[in-house]
Formats: C-alpha cells, sequence, structure tokens
C-alpha cells in the first residue's frame, strides 16, 4: 500500500469514528471499537483491490448502516430503562434546544425561508448527482462476484494502439495457457432478422463462447443454459451472421419473449426463425440481464438473443480481431499477477505469429467494472465536483446570514450570558439552530433531488451506463443526512463561535445594536470573497464547456448529414446463399431508390460514420509486402458505388467507385485525406499500389484511385484513424448494408418509400434503424452537451447564489452605517459619490474573490482536459470574459443596496444613532 493510500484509508477511519459519535454512548461502549476495526477491514481491502478511489463504495455504507440504525439504537436504549442522570440533562437540554431554535426561526421567518432555500438547492443538487454516481460508479455490476471479473484487451506497444478484440486463436490460447483466470468467455453481437410469428423485424444477437452465462454467474430464468457441444464448429471459414458462424440453438431475452410471444414459457422447445434459419429456443435470460460494455467496445447493451459461437478457433486468421473476452479472476489472485500471466500467454501468441511479435502484442486484463465506467466517470466526478462547490457556495451563503442575525442579537445574547448561560451553552444553541435549518433545508431538497433527477433523464444521457437505475434510495437518503450535518457545521460553527464572543456592558448599552465591529466585518468579506472564488470556478469550467460545445458544432465530419435519410438492412445467409445473390440485392435496391423522385443519390456502407469503426486493418508499401514492422493500422470499410455522393464527402483527387470495380478481380480502393499525406506525403496517391491486410494473413496489393475527405467515424470528438474505402468485396464483407439515401424530402415521406422499395424486393426483410443521419449527428453530441447543461445549470446557481450573498453583504454594511451615510449627506457629499462608495465597496468584494478565483481555476480546469474538445483548459477568451461579466453581476447586486443609501435622510439617520 503506498503513503496516499495509507493516508487516505486513515484519514476515512477518523471519518468513521467520528460518525460513530450518532450512537448512543452506551452502545458505543460495547460495540464502537469492533466497529472501527471491522470498518478499517473492509476499507483496507477496498484500497487493496481498488486503490484510493475504492473508498468511495466504502463510506456510502457506513453512512447507509448510520442513518437505518443510529435511530433505532437510541430508541432501544430507551426502552432498556432509564437512562443516566447525565444522559437525562442531555437529552433535555437537548430537546430545550431544537424547541428554542425552532421558536427563533418562526420570529424570523423572512431569514429562514432564504436560508432553507439556499440550502435546499446546495443540498438538492449534491443529492441528485450522488445518485448517478452512486447508480454508475458506487454500484457493483449485477453480476456474481462482480469484483473478480475482467475484461481482456489486446494491445501493439510498438504502433501504440490499445484496447483491441482478440481474434479467435489468441483467445484459444488465452483459454488454454492461462492459469490466472478461472475461466474466460468471448462475445460479440450484431444484426439479425427475425421473422415468422409476426411481423419480421430486426433484432440484436450476442454471439457468445457457451460458457458465457457462467463466467458472469447468470443463470437462465427459464430453461438451460448452453452446454459445451452447442458449441461444436460449424463451418470452419464462417465470419459473423453465417450459418456456421452461430450455433442453432438460442436463449431469448426476456423482454424479446414478452414483447413477441406474450411471456409464453411453452416457447422453450419451439423452432424460431432468426436470420432466415431455423433455431431452437432453449432458454429465457432473467429480468433485467444487461451486457455492460465500455461505450466504445461496440458491444450492444440491449440483446435480444443469445446463440453460440461455433467455428474453429485454431483454423481463423490471427490477424482478424473481434471478439470481446471476459474473464473470471480465480480467488485469491490479484489483478497484478493475473497481468504477469497475460504477458506470459502473449509471448506465446507472438512466437507463433510473426505479425504479432512485430507489433509488440501484449494482454492486458483491466477490471470489468473500471473498464465500463471509464468514459463517463471523467464527466460524473466533474459533475460531483460542481455540485460540491454549489453546497459550498450556499453554506457561505447561510453562514453570512448567521453572521448577520448573530449581530443583532447581541443584546438577547448578552441576555443569556447575563442569566448564567455558560458560552458552550450558547454556541450549541446556535449549532443546533444551524442543524434545524440544514435539517428543513435537507427535506427540502430532497424533494428538489427527484426533480433533478427527473429533468436529468430528459437529457438522455445514454452514454452513461445504468442511468436507468438512478433512485433516491436509502443510501442516497444517508448521504443526504450526511450532506445535511456537514453543511450544518461548516456554516453555523464559525457564526456559532463569533455570535458567543458577547460583550456584556457594551451589548446592553448599545441597546442591541451591534454589528460593527471590523472582526466581525472582516469575517463577513472574507465569507463572500470564498464564495465568489468558488463561484468563479464554476463559472469558467461552464464557460469551457460552452466554447468545447460551440467547436463541436464547427468540427467539419466529413460529410453532410442534413438531407440524408439513414436505415439498414440484414440480408439472412440462409436465403442468400451465394455472394452473387447478395450484391444482386443491394445493386437492385440501390436502382430503385435512385431512381426515386427527390432523390439525389443512394449508397450503402459498413457502417456508415458514427455507427462504429470498420474492418481493423493494416497497410504497407509495396515494397515493403513482407516486412510486417512497417505495416501500419487503418480501419477499412465496404462501401457500394455512390457512397462518397450520398453521404456528401468531397473527392479530393481521383475518382469514385463504379459499378465494374465490384469485380473481386480488380483491386482498387479509396484512401481518405490523412493515409494519403501519411503514405505519400508531397506526391499524389493516385494510381500508387499499397499492400493491405483485411481479415487474412496474406497482403493483397491494391491501387488507390481516389482521395476523398477524412470522415469522422467512431466520435465528432476524435478524428480516428486512417480509412481505406474499398467495394471489390463487398457482398463478402457481411450480411448487413446500412443505406444513406440524399434527398430533398422530407424524412417521413423517405421513410414510407424506403419500406415500400424494400417489401417489394424482399417481403421478409426487415427495415431497422431508419432515422435521419442529422439525428446521429445530435446524439453523437450528447455526452458533451449533457455536461454542457449541468456544469452550467450548476455555474449559473453558483453566480446568483454569490450574487445574493454578495447583494446581502452590501445591503447590511449600508444600513450599520447609515449614520456614518447620513452625515456625509449633511456635510454635502453627491449622492453619486454615495452610489459610487458603495457600489465600489461591492466590485471590490467581488475582485477580490475574482482573482482568488482565477488562480483556483487555473489550478482546477486542468482537469477538465478530458472533457473538451477543440478548446485548451486554460482558453485566455474565457479566463477574460468569465471575470468580466462577474464584475458586472456583482455591480448590479450592490446597486439596489447603493440606491437605497442614497436616499438616506440625514436628520433621520443621526437621530436614530
Amino acid at each position: 500500500m503506498s503513503r496516499r493510500q495509507g493516508g487516505a484509508l486513515r484519514w476515512v477511519v477518523r471519518a468513521y469514528r467520528t460518525l460513530l459519535l450518532a450512537y448512543p454512548p452506551g452502545f458505543r461502549r460495547r460495540h464502537g471499537a469492533e466497529m472501527t476495526r471491522l470498518f478499517r477491514d473492509r476499507a483496507q481491502a477496498a484500497v487493496e483491490a481498488r486503490g484510493v478511489r475504492g473508498l468511495l463504495g466504502v463510506l456510502p455504507g457506513a453512512l447507509r448502516d448510520l442513518a437505518l440504525n443510529a435511530p433505532a439504537e437510541w430508541l432501544r436504549e430507551s426502552d432498556a430503562g432509564q437512562p443516566s442522570r447525565t444522559e437525562r440533562r442531555l437529552m433535555a437540554g437537548f430537546g430545550k434546544d431544537v424547541r428554542w431554535a425552532v421558536r427563533s426561526l418562526l420570529r424570523s421567518p423572512g431569514f429562514a425561508v432564504v436560508a432553507i432555500l439556499t440550502l435546499a438547492v446546495g443540498i438538492g443538487a449534491n443529492t441528485a448527482i450522488f445518485s448517478v454516481v452512486r447508480a454508475v460508479l458506487l454500484e457493483p455490476l449485477p453480476y456474481a462476484e462482480p469484483e473478480r471479473l475482467v475484461i481482456v484487451w489486446g494491445e501493439l506497444e510498438s504502433r501504440g494502439i490499445t484496447g483491441f478484440p482478440l481474434s479467435p486463436p489468441d483467445f484459444q490460447d488465452l483459454r488454454e495457457l492461462t492459469t490466472s483466470l478461472e475461466d474466460v468467455a468471448a462475445v460479440l453481437t450484431f444484426q439479425q432478422s427475425l421473422t415468422g410469428e409476426g411481423e419480421p423485424v430486426e433484432i440484436t444477437l450476442g454471439a457468445v463462447s457457451p460458457n458465457f452465462f457462467q463466467v458472469l454467474g447468470i443463470p437462465p430464468m427459464v430453461g438451460r443454459d448452453f452446454v459445451p457441444s452447442d458449441g461444436d464448429p460449424g463451418d470452419p471459414g464462417a465470419g459473423p451472421g453465417d450459418p456456421g458462424f452461430v450455433n442453432q440453438v438460442v436463449i431469448l431475452d426476456a423482454g424479446l419473449w414478452r414483447r413477441r410471444f406474450g411471456g409464453d414459457p411453452s416457447v422453450v422447445g419451439r423452432i424460431i426463425e432468426i436470420g432466415g434459419g431455423p433455431a431452437e429456443v432453449v432458454g429465457i435470460a432473467p429480468d433485467g440481464f444487461r451486457l455492460l460494455f465500455p461505450a466504445g467496445a461496440s458491444v450492444a447493451r440491449e440483446v435480444d438473443a443469445w446463440a453460440t459461437l461455433r467455428f474453429d478457433y485454431a483454423a481463423a486468421p490471427r490477424g482478424n480481431v473481434f471478439l470481446k473476452v471476459l474473464g473470471r479472476l480465480r480467488p485469491g489472485v490479484s489483478l497484478e499477477q493475473a497481468n504477469q500471466d497475460m504477458d506470459r500467454v502473449a509471448e506465446a501468441a507472438r512466437e507463433v505469429y510473426p505479425g504479432w511479435a512485430a507489433a509488440g502484442l501484449d494482454f492486458d486484463a483491466v477490471p470489468f467494472h473500471a473498464d465500463v465506467t471509464k468514459d463517463v466517470r471523467p464527466v460524473i466526478l466533474a459533475l460531483m465536483a460542481a455540485v460540491g462547490f454549489v453546497l459550498l457556495i450556499a453554506c457561505a451563503n447561510v453562514s453570512n446570514l448567521l453572521l448577520v442575525r448573530a449581530s443583532t442579537r447581541q443584546r438577547e445574547l448578552s441576555l443569556r450570558a447575563a442569566l448564567g448561560g455558560s458560552r458552550h451553552r450558547l454556541v450549541r444553541q446556535l449549532l443546533v439552530e444551524g442543524f434545524v435549518l440544514a435539517g428543513v433545508g435537507a427535506l427540502v431538497g430532497v424533494g428538489l433531488a427527484r426533480l433533478g433527477i427527473d429533468l436529468l433523464l430528459l437529457l438522455r444521457p445514454e452514454e452513461l451506463p445504468r442511468i436507468d437505475e438512478v433512485a433516491v434510495d436509502g443510501g442516497v437518503l444517508a448521504f443526504t443526512a450526511a450532506a445535511a450535518g456537514a453543511a450544518a457545521l461548516l456554516f453555523g460553527l464559525i457564526p456559532a463561535i463569533q455570535a458567543s464572543r458577547v460583550d456584556l456592558a457594551g451589548s446592553l448599552r448599545e441597546r442591541g445594536r451591534s454589528g460593527g465591529l471590523a472582526s466581525q466585518r472582516l469575517l463577513r468579506n472574507g465569507v463572500v470573497v470564498g464564495e465568489v472564488a468558488l463561484s468563479l470556478v464554476l463559472l469558467v469550467g461552464a464557460g469551457l464547456m460552452v466554447r468545447s460545445f460551440a467547436a463541436l458544432q464547427r468540427t467539419d465530419p466529413g460529410f453532410e448529414p442534413e438531407g440524408v435519410m439513414t436505415f439498414s438492412t440484414n440480408l439472412p445467409f440462409q436465403r442468400y446463399v451465394d455472394i452473387e445473390d447478395r450484391l444482386l440485392f443491394v445493386s437492385r435496391l440501390r436502382e430503385r431508390l435512385e431512381g426515386l423522385p427527390g432523390v439525389e443519390a443512394a449508397s450503402g456502407g459498413i457502417p456508415l460514420p458514427l455507427q462504429g469503426v470498420g474492418f481493423n486493418g493494416r497497410w504497407g508499401h509495396e515494397e515493403d509486402a513482407h516486412d510486417d514492422a512497417t505495416y501500419q493500422q487503418a480501419d477499412y470499410y465496404a462501401v457500394l458505388p455512390g457512397y462518397f455522393e450520398a453521404m456528401g464527402t468531397r473527392l479530393l483527387e481521383g475518382r469514385d467507385f463504379t459499378a465494374a470495380d465490384q469485380d473481386d478481380s480488380t483491386a482498387v480502393v479509396v484512401v481518405d485525406e490523412t493515409l494519403a499525406r501519411k503514405a505519400f506525403p508531397g506526391g499524389s496517391a493516385v494510381g500508387r499500389r499499397i499492400h493491405t491486410r483485411v481479415s487474412s494473413e496474406d497482403p493483397q496489393i491494391v491501387e488507390i484511385i481516389g482521395v476523398v475527405e477524412h470522415q469522422r467515424r467512431e466520435s465528432l470528438a476524435r478524428p480516428g484513424r486512417e480509412a481505406v474505402y474499398f467495394t471489390h468485396h463487398f457482398a463478402g464483407a457481411g450480411n448487413q448494408v446500412t443505406w444513406a439515401v440524399r434527398s430533398g424530402l422530407d424524412p417521413a415521406s423517405v421513410a414510407a418509400v424506403v419500406r415500400r422499395e424494400v417489401a417489394e424486393l424482399d417481403p421478409l426483410l426487415p427495415v431497422a434503424n431508419l432515422e435521419p443521419m442529422s439525428a446521429r449527428v445530435r446524439e453523437a453530441m450528447a455526452p458533451t452537451r449533457f455536461a454542457l447543461v449541468l456544469i452550467g445549470v450548476f455555474g449559473i446557481l453558483a453566480l446568483v447564489l454569490a450574487a445574493v450573498g454578495l447583494y446581502g453583504v452590501v445591503a447590511f454594511t449600508v444600513r450599520q452605517r447609515t449614520a456614518e451615510i447620513g452625515v456625509r449627506v449633511a456635510f454635502g457629499a453627491e449622492r453619486g459619490g454615495i452610489l459610487r462608495m458603495v457600489v465600489g465597496q461591492g466590485v471590490a468584494l467581488a475582485g477580490a474573490g475574482v482573482a482568488v478565483g482565477i488562480v483556483a481555476a487555473l489550478a482546477a480546469t486542468g482537469a477538465m482536459a478530458s472533457l473538451l474538445v477543440g478548446v485548451e483548459p486554460r482558453d485566455p477568451a474565457t479566463f477574460v470574459a468569465v471575470p468580466l461579466v462577474f464584475l458586472a453581476v456583482a455591480a448590479v447586486a450592490s446597486l439596489l443596496p447603493a440606491l437605497r443609501a442614497t436616499r438616506v435622510d440625514p436628520v433621520a439617520a443621526l437621530r436614530e444613532d
């Protein structure tokens, strides 16, 4: 355990000991030491398994136990017998403090409402976002012993490539040679057609090794699991979707079972038709079962049916990587030991395959939960930091309100002290008042959190795994209680201590008018400076997200999405056995679509942009055909003639594909501009030849006939790899084709004619994923938009809270200086001068906070780098614009008290003093 981990562990244990104070004294005497020891052991195990972040999963459980068990223990002790004399005195005193606090707040309803609403906003925001954190980051995955699950990815060290799937032979080696993994399973997902039993529909099929559900520890709800014989090899040369690729036994998802078959248990044993061929239903997956994989893994989360992979793993090409591999660690085996084992397995693969040796193949075992959440973790933690700032700002606001309130209550507190009240008792009374405010604020905050969660889900953050499980449950309520308690101490302690320092003689002589002490003014001003600084950090973050989203919208994706309708067709191999049959269908459909009135172009590709990357391939110069070390990675895409016109992708050089290029004897390709520049810097790529390797161990020489602009295929935020387009083996690239139809027609009209044309060619073929390309672009922007909206909302909340806090301090100061202002007016001070003085005071306070906030923002925004697109974390425009906006808001917030000051009647002010 590192020093940092040890320090974090000690801090968490100390925090837990503090939390135990919520239990009755007798309970702590009997069980406190044992509870602390058990908590330390659990926290230490979490640190050893997951590092410091493992502690995030330990504290919420402790808070939940505290919230559920502490009240019951107090009741149990009260029922067990008479409390001691000291306990009776403490409980009676506490009850009096609560009653006094409630009466005091009811006498000042304006103050109470403002303080409660301010706290409710801060606590509610934290509750809402913590519910997301808990569901997405903290809750274990819904599989058996999920902490032992790992994902195994391939790495090519010499080429800087990480996180790619395994080839079937590599999966076979891993399964046979590993000693650290109890078992390993493979999975991939693709589209298939479900016919019979009603209208043809497109479904997502999961192809898995027979032991897949055993590795996850998920038995079927009805029927049986797959058995090893279900994975007996079929056609050794089959690929995804081929009849020999999956065995014709399936396990249905519970959702499809209910939608399509009415939840009838007798469907088990029935023969249904998937992909144009028969498949026996052997089981039903349990309710709610989902396949949670990282967003970039190209594995569907919602799978409609499961079938087993059945091919000869050892006979498949090693360069054809498409299997996503899960493993389960043996009991007692650490992740470090597993990765040492992965090195040994990778070394065996390098020895038998020169291509892997040249590229420096390695395997990396990654904790399943960490890999599933790695892409969303920065966004969620940024949001949690943002709402943490909002709560701190709310606490600062309420703290200032309490300081002002205490300044006006000096006479009352002095009388209490004169009547024998100790300073300790005064502090306790004032703290209890703060806890009452926090408690009511928490109750209101929970209601706001529920509303906030509903609004958050309207943003449709589908990229967040398990977002549908977000709820305000017991664990979240425990966090809310802890946040409210911490807030009460944070905003209540300093005002309580400050207010308890009473000067009996001076306070009683002043008839209750106090608050002008320099130390009190300095404290109030310091709190305002702090909340302005925190607000500025949040606003800078929001400004960076706005700039990032604007940059994303300006990004050229390499295609023109407007006016393009997309859809997919999945040709069943059982009915389209020959490549010629598939090519005939796609050619006829393209011709029919292009001949429709209003259609400018129609074509297809595997896949289209923003639907995932293509085939993982490599390329090399013609003269380096047999030198594996010189080959470089690229993504390969099968497209039909007219694809670039349909997508609105500019042809920069050369020509597009024609129908004649679809002959397998004609090996020509189109490359994108990034590959052309890399392969032939300073020269033309058209007419040059390169070697390509796609799903084959043997390189093929191809001629470049054209160069097109680079398309952003996987994400608008990242350029992606170089691309090679081919059409000569289109029909052999797979059975699923995604189509693009460019027209000036409205989307509904295009959708209707597309369905009609497909049905006329094949009535049993479903049309799937029918939507405009512009909708896909909007979906690609959703993660950035999600972060932008939430951080922006929290930034505005912070700005409003800071402005209100500044207004309150300036208004109180004006009230305290009424006599002084009256004297100034009596001696001839101009109203404009009074106005400038008061506004200047507010702007000066804001300026000090802005200066502190800029320094803090420069340090904090570096953590946002992974969320930003096209803008630097220390963007000068943002760091100039946001402070100017803040100073302008500060001037406006100070204006109303300043105008009030200019209307002071000097005679009335001096008479009152």
